[in-house]
């Protein structure tokens, strides 16, 4: 659905952005510098190359995209936290703290960020026409068909967090009358325009790149995936007829087709088979050209070419096949999300390298790693941390939720010791399934092999001196606040070394932040599958399947799912708490089901007695209400757009409820 009147630029767009090199082996790794004006930013082949780079520059803002640990699809949810001195937007999200006067002049908050991403890649698209008449055709249709798909991507993750947005299909001059800005456009009419721009871009962009420095720009397999996403999302029950701000319309705007209303209250199954057609779709795409889920068998190779030992798991016997398979699994996982394209991982659709990871990385790893040769404590910040929740709804080696299984410990007992040669492991931690111990650290446990000057590093959650809590030695900004810490992210050959002044390995140290995998796409299939029932259930099994078949536990079948009196859509959204953990999922996982009240709420957020130093193992192993202003508000299924927005235009009206 094409917008036929001019739309002016609903933000004021950025000044032009250049890219100053191609020396790196990623096109995103350096972010462009300034330039005054527009006269030659289409002067010659480079330069039009050049801008096109600056037009996916904006996926580098770390404050808005991506899951990042400080940003709200890091760390909006209950996943994790992060200690309350770190005061990160993604905190303050979990805080309710986001209000349309705190964000006024906030040039980090996604909606600032977007919309001029958007603004940008229409001036690109106005100026290609203009300024390069001497570009190659093909060329120029491949530039234009990518920056269709970025504005694509950028009007969809405003769409995810504020709901019906205003759509800004062309560029105009930032001084046109605060009259021309639109308001909202009908949720529907967004999914649906937005669905346009990545089926006109598709017909346009390669199936893939073979030049790896061009790793992370669109392709009809990006671009297919993310149509999938797009229609999932649309499909949700948040937009799919159980809205719970049921009289919110714009009375100062109309759409196209939909009058004043914003959302369609009324649900509608088309929504789910338009959404599952794309899956299928993408997912041929994405097979026919060799994807394929990470496997034991890439991630072995590449573990032993870095000479990388395998992980410990406590209580795992090491003298069976199937105990070293257990191994190999947990370290599979971990490279799954670290390891690129050209190390064999054919499972990343979608991914950028970007010198942000380094905040999820160092978030994560313990503050305390080794002393370095000039007697300097060196590690990460050490404080992100999973919740209680979390660490509980990850499966057993059963592939059953701890409480669910009848052979897992009683939950009496998950708080005591399990009775193995380190002490400090409780009930919980032991008989877990591979992605457990791939992506939670837990006292005790062995966070990494190598990542003290190529040791193994263990967790010590109680002790001072080490990773566990005291202020005097380590201040009150890095420590875990649930006694839980996160690894996924952080690279099972990543090291510090204690030679000179320290420092790490960098050879270790970018990798692909991944933003669309096939992994995801299976779920998505089976999630479209369950919601359409019938027919379609031995489908989603089969996709269930195969994500838990590559962890390492037992499938679901019809007559297992009965016998638990579980859902097939309840073993799908579980198994993708699980699978899609801290990748940016959960934040809208939870709204899109209209279920975060029951989630999200104060007395949800819970964690081990971790705040304390040098406590016992009893006190530290007992569960708490972590000490912060966590709440809930039914208006933060959608987020606030800023007064200052709000007064530049007439047509706009605030989210329900701020």
């Amino acid at each position: 659905m094409r917008i036929q009147n001019k739309i002016g630029v609903y933000a004021k767009v950025i000044m032009i952005l250049v890219l100053v090199c191609f020396n790196s082996c990623d096109y995103l790794d350096v972010v462009p510098p300034e330039q005054a004006n527009t006269d030659d930013m289409m002067i010659d082949d480079q330069t039009t190359l050049r801008n096109l780079y600056a037009c996916y520059g904006y996926l580098q803002n770390g404050g808005a995209d991506l899951p990042f640990a400080a940003t709200i699809d890091g760390t909006g949810s209950d996943e994790a936290v992060m200690p309350q001195e770190w005061d990160r937007f993604g905190s303050r999200v979990q805080w309710n703290a986001i209000t349309p006067s705190s964000i006024n002049e906030d040039n980090n908050y996604p909606w600032v960020v977007w919309y001029n991403a958007i603004g940008y890649c229409n001036q690109f698209l106005k100026l290609i026409e203009e300024n390069n008449p001497t570009l190659n055709p093909n060329d120029k249709e491949q530039y234009k068909a990518e920056v269709k798909f970025l504005k694509a991507y950028y009007h969809f993750r405003a769409l995810q967090m504020f709901g019906p947005i205003p759509i800004i299909d062309e560029f105009q001059s930032s001084y046109i009358s605060k009259n021309e800005i639109p308001g909202r456009f009908h949720f529907d009419y967004c999914v649906d325009y937005i669905v346009d721009l990545l089926d006109e871009a598709i017909g346009f962009l390669p199936t893939t790149h073979s030049n790896p420095q061009y790793y992370g720009r669109a392709t009809t397999v990006i671009c297919k995936a993310l149509k999938s996403r797009v229609l999932l999302f649309a499909a949700s029950p948040l937009w799919n007829g159980s809205f719970p701000h049921r009289t919110w319309r714009n009375d100062k705007f109309e759409t196209p087709g939909y009058g004043n209303d914003l959302v369609s209250l009324q649900y509608d199954s088309n929504k789910w088979k338009r959404a599952r057609e794309a899956c299928v779709e993408a997912i041929k795409a994405a097979e026919d050209i060799g994807m394929a889920l990470f496997d034991i068998s890439d991630s072995e190779t590449l573990r032993e070419n870095q000479k990388v030992p395998l992980p410990h798991v406590p209580d795992l016997d090491l003298s069976t096949e199937d105990g070293v398979e257990f191994q190999e699994r947990v370290m599979m996982l971990r490279y799954m999300n670290t390891a690129r394209p050209d190390q064999g991982n054919k499972e990343i659709i979608w991914g950028i390298t970007i010198g942000t990871n380094e905040n999820m990385r160092m978030s994560s790893v313990p503050h305390y790693v080794l002393v370095n040769s000039k007697n300097e404590k060196m590690g990460g910040w050490g404080g992100l941390s999973p919740t209680l929740y979390t660490v509980e709804h990850f499966f057993t080696k059963n592939g059953k939720l701890p409480s669910e299984d009848v052979t897992f410990a009683n939950k009496t007992d998950w708080f005591k010791s399990a009775g193995l040669s380190n002490s400090d492991i409780i009930n919980l931690n032991v008989n877990r399934e591979p992605r457990f111990y791939a992506w939670i650290s837990f006292d005790g446990d062995e966070y990494s092999t190598v990542l003290a000057d190529r040791s193994p590093l263990y967790c010590e959650m109680r002790n001072p001196q080490k990773t566990g809590y005291d202020a005097a030695i380590w201040g009150t900004r890095n420590y875990t606040v649930t006694g839980f810490l996160n690894k996924k992210w952080v690279h099972p050959n990543y090291n510090y070394f204690s030679a000179g002044s320290g420092g790490n390995n960098p050879d270790e140290s970018r990798y692909p932040i991944t933003i669309i995998r096939l992994g995801e796409l299976y779920l998505n299939l089976a999630e479209c599958n369950a919601q359409l029932g019938g027919s379609y259930t031995s489908e989603a099994l089969e996709y269930l399947n195969k994500i838990r078949e590559r962890a390492g536990v037992p499938d679901w079948t019809e007559s297992l799912l009965a016998q638990m009196n579980k859902s097939l859509l309840d073993a799908i959204l579980e198994e993708r708490f699980v699978e899609l953990y801290m990748e940016g999922h959960r934040y809208y996982d939870l709204r899109r089901y209209v279920k975060a009240a029951d989630y999200l709420n104060k007395n949800a957020y819970m964690g081990l007695n971790a705040v304390l130093r040098a406590p016992t193992f009893e006190v530290f192993n007992t569960p708490i209400e972590i000490n912060q202003p966590f709440g809930w508000n039914d208006c933060m299924y959608l987020m606030p757009i800023s007064n200052r927005e709000l007064y530049a235009n007439p047509q706009m009206i605030q989210a329900p409820g701020y």
